[in-house]
């Protein structure tokens, strides 16, 4: 134990630092590029120009609870790790998402130098710090792939009402917010204490995006001509849905008996 506070706090304070410094670099060198460029979909340029802060905000925040898990772990406070990983949660979004705009403007997907190496914390933090097993750790990777993607979704159909309209677009807006929140919570639940009740939260925010996102592909599908993005999010939810409704695979991945009784 003393090990892994030792540890924790030490990829606390990296992860703390990578995140600081390199938000602030970044947006700093590349938000009025970013902004400025000529956008390959509709909308791009609003993602860039007002997702882009709000990213860098959730990026630096995270980075602040790293400092503060950081802390925690050399003063040996219960309360370290769970900040760590609500740190994760918030550090892979704001590290992974405004890549997709800038690739689609024509530039590099310059976040990457930070999403890979979170990645990489990521699995450290789980399976040294936390000693979680690989089966919840893959798990909850998964379901935080679900929650950037339905997130993505959102966002992008916000954009896509700014700038087009469709009404496509206006119905299904914030129930991909909704399913997003259902993620989150049911990816941090099954790192720290996973519950049968967060199955069922997973099946809901599945089958929401699913209702809501498939309508969402075809009809971009169709404008486009082309395989959509918005297409992530259903198929990540139709995998994980088929996972969480399969009998006794949540209680194989968790290693919970709950949901047998």
């Amino acid at each position: 134990m003393e090990n892994r506070n030792t540890l924790g706090g030490i990829l606390g304070s990296i992860a703390a630092l990578i995140g600081i410094i390199g938000h602030i670099f970044l947006f700093l060198n590349w938000y009025h590029i970013g902004m400025n460029a000529p956008s390959a979909e509709p909308g791009c340029e609003i993602l860039l120009k007002y997702i882009h802060p709000i990213l860098a905000d959730f990026g630096i925040f995270g980075s602040v609870l790293f400092a503060v898990s950081a802390y925690g772990f050399f003063t040996k406070k219960n309360w370290a790790f769970f900040l760590s990983v609500i740190g994760l949660v918030l550090a892979l979004l704001g590290s992974w998402f405004v890549n997709v705009p800038y690739m689609a403007a024509g530039l590099p997907p310059i976040y990457f130098t930070l999403f890979f190496p979170y990645l990489v914390l990521y699995f450290l933090f789980l399976r040294l710090i936390g000693n979680i097993p690989w089966s919840q750790t893959l798990l909850a990777l998964g379901t935080g792939i679900a929650y950037i993607v339905c997130w993505m979704n959102g966002v992008s159909s916000t954009s896509r009402i700014i700038t087009l309209g469709d009404p496509i677009f206006i119905l299904v807006q914030r129930l991909h917010w909704v399913a997003m929140i259902g993620w989150a919570v049911v990816t941090v639940g099954i790192i720290m204490k996973p519950k049968e009740w967060m199955r069922v939260v997973g099946i809901i925010a599945a089958t929401t995006e699913l209702v809501v996102g498939i309508p969402l592909v075809i009809a971009t599908t169709q404008q486009l001509a082309r395989f959509s993005l918005f297409a992530l999010g259903p198929i990540a939810c139709l995998i994980l849905l088929i996972l969480l409704v399969l009998p006794n695979i949540w209680e194989r991945f968790t290693q919970t008996t709950e949901g047998l009784k």
